[in-house]
């Protein structure tokens, strides 16, 4: 039984890949995991390295790729649609999983028959550390009133999650098309959706902040990109029924997320 799928989209990553596999390696869960890359056209051998990297690693490695570069949620959209596991996470490439990831939040999850179980993130720039956090609910049933507190307070921190496949496919729940915010676009989704949550209090993802990430480029139309994530979030809460029984905080999260968040990318530009 493969217990969680590990989707990790491939786009430029060639220099990161011999760490990411010495890293998956150390999952106490190994043997219970799937690992999911998918290629997004980038310019050098991402493919191929990580192709015979995995024939040595003695992982369970599947691979696919999106039809054309599309940027990263369509790649994640694509691990979601072939994953086998009963669980679903997400790896960045330059990014790195604690020893016991997998198997903490499977086992939180296991516990209170979680769509979502999460935990916090420790991001890493040099030698500096800094513990991020969302909040902090009850496990087990996801009331409507902690639903609307970790909406109104989430970050955007979807890796440190795992998701239900069954509950992402019979919700719906997909990245948008977009190459920004479609992270926040996907959490908010799958937090509107749940009706159960897990929790495991300890920093078991590593996030590794680096200046010429794709994320941190100068990019002029970033700020239409980000408002289009959220657009998708609008015309999914109206879709599922949901717009209206949490409307003040999806026009809170659309602003704060979307709005303000675009003008910072303008005006940073």
């Amino acid at each position: 039984m493969t217990k969680i799928s590990v989707i990790i989209p491939l786009y430029n990553s060639a220099q990161f890949l011999p760490a990411l596999f010495e890293n998956i390696a150390q999952q106490t869960a190994a043997a219970d995991l799937e690992f999911v890359f998918i290629d997004d056209h980038g310019s050098d051998d991402s493919l191929s390295v990580a192709q015979s990297l995995a024939s040595t690693s003695g992982l369970n490695c599947v691979f696919g790729a999106t039809e054309s570069n599309s940027g990263p949620g369509t790649a994640r959209n694509e691990g979601i649609r072939i994953a086998g596991g009963d669980y679903v996470a997400f790896l960045d490439s330059d990014d790195a999983l604690d020893p016991y990831f997998c198997s903490m939040l499977y086992d939180a999850a296991l516990e209170h028959d979680a769509d979502l179980a999460y935990c916090h993130i420790l991001a890493e720039k040099g030698s500096d550390r800094e513990v991020w956090r969302n909040p902090v609910v009850n496990p087990g049933e996801f009331t409507r009133a902690e639903r609307l507190y970790f909406l109104r307070f989430y970050k955007s921190f979807f890796t440190s999650f795992i998701y239900k496949r069954d509950f992402l496919l019979q919700e719906g729940i997909s990245f948008p098309a977009t190459r920004s915010a479609e992270d926040s676009c996907f959490l908010a989704q799958a937090l509107l959706c749940a009706q159960s949550i897990a929790f495991v209090d300890q920093a078991l993802y590593h996030y590794k902040l680096r200046d010429d990430s794709v994320s941190r480029r100068r990019n002029p139309q970033r700020y239409k990109q980000r408002l289009a994530s959220f657009d998708a979030l609008l015309d999914f809460a109206k879709k599922k029924g949901l717009y209206k029984p949490y409307m003040r905080t999806i026009n809170y999260i659309c602003f704060k997320k979307g709005t303000l968040g675009a003008l910072r990318d303008r005006l940073r530009f």
